[in-house]
């Protein structure tokens, strides 16, 4: 006789439980889109010169890749600063 009113206690909260649960399911946020960010061309204005702030714009791998590009010889142990100056004066 007891089990049965304990088995009946534990449904009877069981369905209070059950009939009060959140309803409202918020979907997962969709995975955002990874944006590749556009990279900069060493000649923006296309004339042919390229200008030491241009050179700038550009990362030290960007840097390197131009001067294989254009056959020059660039010191790669050097800083940023020492490469653009090194591309900028041998492109002269």
């Amino acid at each position: 006789m007891e089990i049965i009113a304990i088995v009946i206690a534990v449904a009877l909260i069981g369905l209070f439980v059950w009939s009060y649960r959140d309803t409202s399911v918020t979907p997962a946020p969709a995975p955002k889109k990874k944006v590749s960010k556009p990279t900069p061309k060493a000649d923006a204005n296309d004339n042919g010169v390229i200008s030491k702030a241009e050179l700038n714009k550009l990362t030290k791998v960007q840097l390197f890749d131009l001067a294989e590009k254009k056959s020059l010889k660039v010191k790669k142990s050097g800083t940023k600063a020492a490469v653009v100056s090194e591309i900028w004066s041998q492109l002269r």
